[in-house]
């Protein structure tokens, strides 16, 4: 039976260790460009000290991200805690490529989130998390979706804390990465220059 509605994974969800382990969102996701938004580090979770990726209205903007059948579930709620679900324009949306008939007949749905708060030191932004995004990106859509994501994603001079090395990482659901997709994702942040605002530890 196809499904009916689709959720944007901008963020952990590209990761299909993450969305299939701590969701039970078992399905291929599909690479798209969505129109219209810009990521930003501006969701706090209190609960976990922690800060995640938001996104924002910008119509110079877009985010290269992923479809993910999903069922919107009290579990997927609260999963996406302090975000809203708002439903997309399918115009607004195409396939990372020119066929335009690969996106389902469906509703599709982006999680917006309810307020924007840079991060700070109770706060920071987890590098596993950065990790988990990373590597979906990788698995989504190659080193053309990472570099996307790096350079189009505002706030990283934020509160920023390389916790790998962390007996528990601060984020609770995040992806094992290898040395070489360590290797990798750093020498991405710092082809940026941005590896000059994270803090070890």
């Amino acid at each position: 039976m196809p499904h009916s509605d689709f959720i944007l994974g901008y963020g952990s969800l590209l990761s299909a260790y993450s969305r299939q382990t701590y969701s039970g969102l078992n399905d291929d996701a599909i690479p798209v460009i969505a129109t219209g938004w810009r990521r930003k580090w501006t969701v706090r979770y209190p609960d976990e000290g922690a800060t995640y990726l938001g996104v924002g209205p910008s119509e110079s903007h877009s985010l290269e991200a992923a479809l993910i059948p999903a069922q919107v579930t009290p579990e997927l709620k609260h999963r996406e805690r302090g975000y809203d679900f708002i439903e997309l324009d399918p115009e607004n949306l195409r396939p990372l490529g020119t066929d335009r008939t690969r996106l389902p007949e469906a509703r599709f749905w982006i999680v917006v989130n309810q307020e924007h708060l840079k991060a700070e030191v109770h706060c920071p932004i987890p590098q596993t998390y950065v990790d988990t995004c990373l590597v979906g990106c990788l698995e989504t859509g190659g080193m053309n979706m990472l570099q996307h994501f790096i350079q189009t994603t505002e706030l990283w001079d934020a509160h920023w804390v390389n916790d790998r090395n962390r007996a528990r990482p601060i984020y609770p659901r995040h992806t094992p990465v290898c040395p070489k997709q360590i290797q990798i994702i750093d020498d991405a942040l710092e082809a940026e220059n941005l590896l000059s605002f994270r803090i070890e530890g």
